[in-house]
């Protein structure tokens, strides 16, 4: 099970992946593009159609619950992350 350490030092465990501190980033366009081919293709249009093209440029995000910091995985499937927080 993969874990993420916040850099305030509370440590992310996904456990169900329902989990409140878990999110996913995809671009407008490419969600675009899944919502035109599933308008072209109709009910031919499946569930594996939509997840295939999806988790190739989906990346993950976790937003820590102890400090609001937002970490974003740098490349879909890369496993390399970048960390915000909003400054006031």
């Amino acid at each position: 099970m993969s874990k993420l350490s916040c850099r305030c030092g509370y440590v992310m465990v996904p456990r169900t992946m329902e989990e409140d501190f878990l999110y996913e980033i995809v671009p407008q366009k490419i969600i675009i593009k899944i919502l035109n081919d599933w308008n072209e293709k109709g009910i031919k249009f499946t569930s594996d159609d939509f997840f295939d093209y999806y988790n190739k440029f989906r990346r993950d995000v976790y937003k820590c619950p102890s400090c609001g910091r937002f970490i974003i995985e740098d490349e879909p499937g890369g496993n390399k992350f970048s960390s915000y927080i909003n400054e006031l």
